[in-house]
C-alpha cells in the first residue's frame, strides 16, 4: 500500500528498508491484511509456505523502526528480519539522469 503523504521538504531524506517477513503459513491472509495497513509498507512478493518480501519507505529511521515493530506485533509473525536499508535525499531523487 503506497499513500500519499505532505510534501516533503527537497532536503528531507527518504529511508527505504526491504524485509523477509515469516509467517505462520496459516495467517498469512491476516497478516498481509495486517501490512497493508502500515504507512509506507509495501508488499513485494509471498510464498504459501509463509515468506513476505516487503518494503518500507519513510522519512526517518525511527518510523522505520517503529513499523518493524509493528510487522513483529501482527498476530502469525514469526520474525521480521532486515535485509537492507538505504538513505536518499528528496532532491537528489528529482534529479534528471542522463545516458551517455
Amino acid at each position: 500500500m503506497h499513500e500519499k503523504s505532505e510534501p516533503l521538504d527537497a532536503n528531507t531524506d527518504l529511508h527505504i528498508t526491504s524485509l523477509v517477513v515469516h509467517v505462520l503459513p496459516k495467517a498469512l491472509e491476516q497478516v498481509v491484511a495486517g501490512i497493508v495497513t502500515i504507512k509506507g509498507a509495501q508488499i513485494h512478493g509471498s510464498h504459501p509456505a509463509g515468506k513476505l518480501v516487503i518494503t518500507l519507505e519513510a522519512p526517518h529511521a525511527g518510523e522505520i523502526l517503529d513499523r518493524v515493530s509493528q510487522i513483529e506485533q501482527l498476530d502469525g509473525v514469526i520474525n521480521a528480519s532486515l535485509v537492507y536499508q538505504h538513505v536518499e535525499n528528496w532532491q537528489s531523487l528529482n534529479q534528471e539522469v542522463t545516458h551517455d
